[in-house]
């Protein structure tokens, strides 16, 4: 009897020792694998690199302009020439479209903008507030803005108030809106802000308020000088923002 209870007691520490083999085989491998599984997935976070355009916060720029027209109505009615120097901050309204389009959703800005003019006979100073539509990441079309506003000067349209309306169209690129990271890493949080660059026309109505009501109507080139400086590239010359 002692024999056999010998025996079994034999067996069951043989079962016990068995178990334990196999679970420390098991977890083992179990270890060894989510390390490769780490391993694996680190590595493709590193070989595959995802290049984005988040648009900032306020994206602001500067332009020279030239061009000319005419004086409609007043004394001093006839051709012109005009030349002026400008400024303006945007910040994003509103954003519609898939993001799967060309060029991605199509985006809508406002904001501020002032400029200061002449017409070769007097100074002109103005401002207002602007709407552009354009696309988060190549506007393939082109990007387009209404200014609205007014000002005050002394030149052929009088010594007096006046109102303004701006059409501008043309190639808008934002470097700081580029950004890249990894497969892995959580999105880019928008720039606070961002110089964009760019070439466009414009056309511009202005009205005097003063007695003789003359107008003017204007046409011409507005650049942000960076636009034309290092580094040079394609992408930048078409308006991608990425």
């Amino acid at each position: 009897m002692a024999r056999n209870d010998r025996y079994v007691d034999g067996v069951r520490r043989r079962a016990r020792r068995c178990a334990a083999l196999l679970a420390l085989l098991v977890t083992g491998g179990a270890r060894v694998a989510g390390a490769q599984e780490e391993g694996a997935s680190r590595g493709a976070c590193i070989l595959l690199a995802i290049i984005e355009s988040t648009p900032a916060v306020a994206e602001w720029s500067w332009w020279l302009s030239g061009g000319g027209g005419a004086t409609l109505g007043g004394a001093s009615a006839g051709g012109l020439g005009v030349l002026g120097v400008g400024s303006e901050m945007t910040t994003g309204l509103a954003s519609f479209g898939s993001e799967g389009m060309y060029g991605g959703p199509m985006e809508l800005r406002w904001g501020p903008w002032f400029g200061v003019l002449t017409d070769l006979d007097g100074a002109r100073g103005e401002g207002g507030l602007l709407l552009s539509v354009g696309q988060v990441r190549h506007a393939r079309w082109g990007t387009y803005a209404l200014r609205l506003g007014g000002g005050l000067g002394d030149d052929r349209l009088g010594r007096a108030p006046h109102l303004a309306l701006t059409l501008t169209g043309g190639v808008r690129h934002v470097e700081g809106r580029i950004s890249e990271r990894g497969a892995c890493d959580p999105p880019a949080a928008p720039a606070p802000s961002a110089l964009a660059s760019g070439l466009r026309l414009f056309a511009t109505a202005r009205a005097g308020l003063g007695d003789e009501r003359a107008w003017q109507l204007t046409f011409g080139v507005e650049l942000e000088p960076s636009f034309l400086l290092p580094p040079h590239s394609l992408s930048k010359w078409i308006g991608v923002h990425r």
